[in-house]
């Protein structure tokens, strides 16, 4: 059996679940398709060829191979509600591909619309779905409704500002998948909250609540006593998506000051405080609530706060 779009996705070093993640479905899609117990519809076709990098075209040769059977000469019908009646009745496409002769994936492709059933079939699922002869046919030939979308509230938040997902990946340094997967419910990364939240126009902490994310109580200025000083630097540049390097560089001192903020090996001076905040968005002298009462010894930027 091929392995082509298993060596293709381990070639780029993901996972069964990093891939469905990517597609919106089950893990175990992807494994059956791989094997090619189950086929695709056309638009996770044209999935799989964008998360694997190859051509469309090469993705539904993979299928294609796995059709050894010759048409069938017989009239048919079209039948995209076989599966809502499968569903209804508990059966597995296997049962149902046993009762009439075929294999599996001659089911998911009568249900796909990609061929069409045999009319010779129609009595024997017509029993096995417990309906009535005269009406299969026009139940098989309805379609299921498209699935509803689900109004999550990141995806809501992106439809405000009017901008596609692909739009919002260029800005935020990601994916398209991956702002999808995130709408989705996947968990952002803390730092792509904080890039969302300016996207967005909105507070670090709409965005977090929106994806699903805790933000943690040293994010308010607010809850910040003597002392917080070094745990509240760290938290800011978390979520900030900031190295110390460039958080440095944005307020005009060195790497190592801000490693011994973050460390309590003293304070930012007034000057540094001030940039801190406009660099973080807080309030004018928000930082000092969190410096402690007695200033600690010698780190570069130090000064007692005023």
């Amino acid at each position: 059996m091929s392995t082509f779009l298993r060596d293709r996705r381990l070639s780029r070093a993901l996972s069964a679940e990093q891939l469905a993640g990517q597609l919106g479905v089950h893990p175990t899609s992807v494994l059956r398709w791989e094997r090619r117990e189950r086929l695709p519809g056309p638009g996770h076709i044209h999935g799989l060829a964008r998360s694997l990098a190859v051509d469309p075209a090469a993705v539904a040769r993979f299928f294609d191979e796995a059709r050894t059977d010759a048409p069938d000469p017989s009239p048919g019908v079209r039948a995209p509600g076989l599966r809502r009646l499968r569903s209804a009745a508990r059966l597995p496409a296997s049962r149902v591909a046993e009762a009439v002769g075929v294999e599996p994936a001659h089911v998911y492709r009568w249900e796909a619309g990609r061929t069409r059933l045999p009319l010779r079939h129609l009595p024997t699922l017509a029993e096995l779905l417990a309906v009535e002869a005269a009406e299969l046919r026009t139940l098989l030939s309805t379609p299921a409704p498209p699935p509803a979308v689900v109004d999550r509230p990141l995806r809501r938040l992106r439809r405000r500002t009017g901008l596609s997902q692909e739009a919002v990946a260029r800005q935020v340094g990601a994916s398209r998948h991956s702002v999808g997967a995130w709408e989705r419910g996947q968990v952002p990364p803390l730092g792509v909250v904080r890039r969302l939240s300016r996207v967005y126009g909105v507070p670090v902490a709409t965005v977090a609540r929106a994806a699903g994310v805790t933000p943690p109580p040293l994010l308010d200025p607010r809850r910040w006593t003597p002392g917080d000083l070094p745990e509240a630097l760290r938290t800011l540049r978390a979520w900030s998506g900031r190295t110390q390097a460039e958080l440095a560089a944005r307020v005009g001192c060195s790497a190592d000051a801000v490693r011994g903020w973050e460390r309590g090996r003293g304070v930012p001076s007034a000057v540094l405080r001030t940039r801190l905040e406009e660099a973080y968005g807080l309030p004018a002298g928000a930082l000092l609530r969190a410096c402690p009462r007695t200033p600690t010894p010698g780190s570069p930027g130090r000064s007692h706060p005023a």
